[in-house]
């Protein structure tokens, strides 16, 4: 531990030494006005395209005053003619819009939309009293929920409540929520009748915020304690606001990834990280020393953004930390895989794209479909929004992340020599020799057991990102062949991989080792599977496509065909595994992808045969 804490002293010397000069303001300058962006938008959320619209107009239509639309009287045939043609984006004939199907003329509506909702709102404010023209009016309170956090079966809203007589709006606060079951514990109930004069203010600020075009400012939960509410003017709770608040961490983590990357690339370049590793250190201490000060950074953003916005400490870093060591993990492989800031920035670009994309469109569809939970941020949206998630929700949101950060971690350490760090070659040359130098050939059995298991999480997090790509399909059928071949591919290369390094350095070569070697793959992969595939049901019940996928099915059968059923998978893997190894020791490894291909396919036809067998289609 000494040792990683001088080298972590030591790149922290060096990290602030690259803050000099004008590099210092421009680097602070440009994350601020990131930062600021993020934050605002979040605030304000997205509006309509703000173009230019030629808006035409009956003489006895409603007026329209904004500098947006240039507005053209004209008669109903006229204006029709001119839609026709293109000349005007939309035509206001007294109480109808018409409008054409092309994305100008859909944005001019929205446009138009949004513009008189805006006027009638302020002609409601002008023409009547501010009690009668918004008379439904709702304040919150919170309850005090007890330890147990559970309804008593039988019990009333009285019971609950306790001896308050007036009907409240309760929602539990996200700290009172963490600790309850998932027995729903919101009451909705009318608000109190009361005078106006002490929500008056109230309802001006909504409306003056409604009138500006704005939203409620953004807090931790939606609504606070004795805030009242004005439901005509309350916008519906999107997770768009929250995502881009997620963003608020992840933008500051990728630039101190990025400097964590080029740190280890300068050293590279200019021969120090050869000094470094003639020190008597291992490599586990050089990389977690310039590892540590970095993750130290990144821990410093999480708590600063959670306390400003006013958000939950622990379940901040309970989410996020594991979101570090992800992106962490990936960009040390990309740092240790090449040697040239070229090929440095084109990967961790590359980079930056899959882990934005893995983070973000996933968090999207929160509380629209339990595939969601494969990105933390879904979590993050969960906390935002003052919701719960279970234990089992936040580990197969993050427990492939971790694995992937000790997968990372640990080739990190096996490649860490002068020979691998210093070649030159393509992304699949370095990959299959970092499979390679990870592999223990005194304990070959062992390593290519451990190496299949230790896939399995980034096996499972590339296929769910194809399961998300391969939904855009709109053909069923397709869907589901594209989607088993291409996960198909993935499991086969994940199994293979080992193997074949070992036939291509020479350390296997009779085809009874290769047979051996394939069902030990076979076997981890078959084990770890089933695993996972226990945790992702729990999450997402019910799959007949994950079920497929493993080789499962759901049946009342015998306990002895029922051990077939189970056993059947595992033979399958060593059928699909050994194909391709065998293949490849008679072909040679250059034939590799089309030893692949071969075991992909047949891999598929099994798939497809289980999801026809269990009546998927």
């Amino acid at each position: 531990m000494k040792n990683v804490l001088i080298i972590a002293l030591r790149e922290a010397k060096r990290f602030k030494s690259r803050f000099r000069g004008g590099s210092r303001v421009l680097i602070l300058t440009i994350l601020a006005i990131s930062l600021l962006i993020s934050y605002f938008v979040a605030q304000s959320g997205l509006t309509l395209s703000k173009g230019v619209y030629t808006i035409g107009a009956s003489p006895y239509g409603p007026t329209i005053d904004d500098s947006r639309f240039n507005v053209i009287i004209m008669d109903n045939m006229t204006g029709y003619g001119q839609l026709g043609d293109g000349s005007i984006d939309a035509y206001v004939d007294v109480n109808t819009v018409i409008s054409r199907s092309d994305q100008r003329s859909k944005y001019a509506v929205g446009a138009l939309k949004q513009y008189l909702e805006k006027s009638e709102l302020s002609r409601i404010t002008e023409e009547y009293d501010i009690d009668r023209a918004y008379p439904l009016r709702v304040e919150t309170h919170y309850l005090n929920v007890s330890p147990a956090g559970a309804i008593p079966v039988g019990g009333s809203l009285s019971d609950l409540i306790g001896p308050t007589v007036e009907p409240v709006t309760s929602t539990p606060q996200p700290s009172q929520q963490a600790s309850v079951n998932p027995t729903p514990t919101s009451i909705v109930a009318p608000a109190p009748t009361k005078t106006s004069d002490g929500t008056d203010a109230a309802v001006r600020e909504q409306v003056d915020q409604a009138m500006n075009g704005t939203q409620p400012r953004f807090k931790a939960q939606f609504v606070s304690e004795n805030e009242t509410i004005i439901p005509s003017l309350m916008n519906p709770p999107m997770p768009l606001s929250q995502i881009i608040l997620a963003f608020l961490y992840i933008v500051p983590i990728f630039f101190i990834s990025v400097f964590f990357t080029s740190s280890f690339m300068d050293e590279k370049t200019n021969r120090r990280l050869n000094i470094l590793m003639s020190a008597p250190v291992s490599a586990l201490d050089i990389i977690a020393g310039k590892m540590l000060p970095y993750f130290s950074f990144a821990l410093v953003v999480i708590v600063t953004v959670t306390l400003v916005l006013n958000g939950n400490l622990p379940l901040s870093l309970a989410i996020f930390i594991p979101v570090v060591l992800f992106i962490f993990a990936i960009y040390l492989m990309v740092a240790l895989f090449y040697r040239t800031y070229k090929d440095q920035t084109f990967f961790s670009m590359a980079a930056i794209t899959f882990i934005t994309g893995y983070l973000v469109f996933p968090a999207l569809f929160a509380d629209v479909n339990s595939l969601s939970y494969i990105s933390p941020l879904t979590l993050a949206v969960q906390m935002y929004r003052g919701e719960s998630f279970s234990i089992l929700e936040y580990v197969f949101s993050t427990l492939p992340m971790y694995f992937v950060f000790l997968i990372g971690m640990y080739v990190g350490v096996r490649i860490f020599n002068e020979e691998y760090l210093m070649g030159y070659g393509p992304l699949y040359r370095k990959s299959g020799d970092a499979i390679y130098l990870s592999i223990n050939r005194r304990h070959v059995y062992m390593s290519v057991f451990l190496l299949s298991v230790f896939l399995i999480p980034i096996v499972f997090m590339v296929e769910l990102i194809i399961l998300a790509l391969a939904t855009n399909i709109q053909q069923m059928f397709v869907m589901i062949v594209v989607l088993l071949f291409f996960c198909a591919m993935v499991e086969e290369i994940a199994k293979s991989s080992g193997i074949v390094m070992l036939l291509e350095n020479g350390d296997v070569s009779s085809y009874r080792k290769v047979l051996v070697l394939s069902f030990i793959s076979a076997l981890g992969f078959w084990l770890g599977e089933k695993a996972l595939l226990a945790l992702s049901l729990s999450i997402m019940p019910g799959s007949a496509l994950l079920n497929a996928m493993s080789g499962t099915a759901d049946t009342t059968a015998s306990p002895i065909i029922l051990l077939v059923l189970l056993l059947l998978p595992l033979a399958a893997h060593f059928v699909f595994t050994s194909t391709v190894c065998v293949s490849t020791k008679k072909l040679g490894a250059r034939w590799y992808f089309a030893a692949v291909m071969a075991g992909t396919l047949i891999h598929t036809l099994y798939n497809v045969y289980s999801m026809h067998s269990m009546g998927a289609f």
